[in-house]
């Protein structure tokens, strides 16, 4: 059971709520705060213009609706029907899951001035999990308005959920004053992009140890990782990253090398400069999925006189475009270091094995089609990192010149996830292998993660004949998706 306050939402509980059908409850005090809320936006409408209240959205905002016709609840059902198209695949129930539960928390830090009663139909779906179909195509990172008003739809009955029902106690009705604050909202962009954090943070602590293991394979020099190169770091997060390996990687052994290839000698580096945006990220992402920032912003008290509404453009996701195009530009810089260490792998001159992890010199190909796998799919990543906050639309009759395109940017994010776990997955691979060969076993590994990283990697199939890899990459696939061995904080 989550409890949803408005105030706080725990990215981990978040994500794993997403996975399972876990119940989740709306506090009282944020009941009580949406209840204020909406009695503070119908006194404002009552005194002056209120943007989807009581005039039209987009380049309809110069429309008021008393003046045409527009009476009880026809406008917001109008709103929510024609604004519910999108296309392409749909969403898997993790992301809409996900979605529905930022919506929830959003609604709760009381400042659209919707009716508590539509928030607590929200929770009702969620505990159901029946789930809306959600579609890929709708959102330029300017609020996801199809996502959200399909999903009204679906609370209404006129739409099934993703599994082809209708929901046993739909909405018998929706007020216009409901529709806009409703699905004014990034939820869905904001979702992919906490899920996608997720995944990436668990990616980001397993390769680490994957990267550990490559280097004890090569018999790296600690030295790059040493004390004194921590306190000379251009950053914290690249000092972190210094101390973490210098504990992971065993100091004892005369290294190979007085200086190694850059894939081992920066590890700090490129590790730390993934850390660094996976933490701007999630700095980012705690503080929106509680954020109300519905247009227009409902403040004040009417009992106390000080209600008002002010008319923002906060929903336009600039800032998280801007954080995913980071995380996503050091995702595909790590690349080169992963396939480069998989190369030197492959290299006899670096671990004193037959070339490409072969049982033996004679022709056989081992790992060699790994490189290629491992390549295709860093291609397909450096591909996705192209900035999406550099693109822009113009609207709506003009009305809306600009977009921030975040959605295209943690949707390339979630696409890049499987790409960066088969890479991750195939060095793993490989420096199993490499360390099996040269007759390693955990028990001489100093650090316990790395025993642990090892002994996971031992249960990957033994046999290094000539054979079909496609099971062996699946399954290091699966481990280093999952937390477990990997660099924690």
């Amino acid at each position: 059971m989550i409890e949803i306050d408005g105030r706080r939402l725990d990215l981990p509980a978040l994500a794993a709520a997403a996975t399972a059908a876990t119940q989740v409850r709306l506090a009282p005090s944020a009941l009580e705060r949406m209840a204020e809320s909406q009695r503070s936006a119908q006194a404002t409408a009552k005194i002056r213009p209120v943007y989807g209240r009581s005039t039209g959205v987009g380049a309809n905002r110069s429309v008021t609706l008393n003046q045409v016709g527009m009476e009880g609840d026809v406008h917001g059902l109008n709103l929510l029907r024609s604004h519910a198209v999108d296309a392409g695949k749909a969403l898997d129930r993790e992301t809409v899951r996900a979605m529905l539960i930022i919506r929830l928390s959003q609604l709760a830090a009381a400042s659209s001035g919707i009716s508590p009663a539509v928030a607590e139909a929200l929770a009702g779906l969620i505990n159901a999990d029946a789930l809306p179909e959600v579609r890929e195509f709708g959102g330029i990172g300017t609020a996801d308005l199809p996502a959200l008003s399909g999903t009204a739809l679906t609370l209404l009955g006129e739409r099934p959920t993703m599994d082809g029902q209708k929901i046993s106690a739909p909405l018998e009705s929706w007020a216009t004053e409901d529709a806009l604050p409703f699905i004014s909202s990034n939820a869905l962009t904001i979702a992919q992009a906490v899920v996608a954090h997720q995944k990436l943070a668990t990616l980001l602590e397993n390769l680490t140890a994957a990267s550990a293991l490559s280097f004890t394979a090569m018999s790296g020099n600690p030295e790059a990782f040493g004390p004194e190169v921590a306190r000379a770091a251009d950053t914290a997060a690249v000092a972190e990253m210094a101390q973490v390996l210098h504990e992971l990687v065993d100091r004892d052994h005369t290294p190979a090398r007085i200086q190694d290839p850059y894939c081992l000698r920066t590890l700090p580096q490129v590790l730390g400069s993934m850390r660094e945006e996976l933490d701007a990220l999630q700095s980012l992402l705690e503080r929106i999925v509680v954020a109300g920032n519905e247009n227009p912003l409902v403040f004040g008290s009417a009992q106390e006189g000080t209600n008002g509404v002010a008319h923002h453009g906060l929903f336009q996701m600039t800032t998280l475009a801007r954080r995913v195009d980071a995380l996503h530009l050091a995702v595909g810089a790590a690349c080169a270091t992963i396939l480069r260490r998989i190369d030197l792998l492959c290299d006899p001159l670096y671990t004193g094995l037959n070339r490409f992890l072969a049982a033996d010199d004679t022709g056989q190909s081992g790992v060699m089609m790994l490189e290629y796998v491992a390549a295709a799919a860093a291609g397909q990543i450096r591909a996705n990192a192209q900035p999406a906050s550099l693109q822009t639309v113009v609207l709506s009759l003009g009305a809306e010149e600009d977009a921030s395109f975040a959605s295209v940017g943690t949707s390339q994010l979630s696409a890049t996830i499987q790409a960066f776990s088969t890479i991750i997955g195939i060095e793993f691979l490989c420096a199993t292998r490499a360390l099996r060969l040269q007759g390693r076993t955990p028990a001489g590994f100093r650090s316990q993660r790395l025993r642990a990283a090892f002994t996971s990697g031992l249960g990957l199939p033994s046999d290094v004949q000539d054979r079909d890899l496609r099971q062996d990459v699946d399954a290091a696939v699966q481990i280093v998706l999952r937390p477990g061995f990997g660099y924690s904080r």
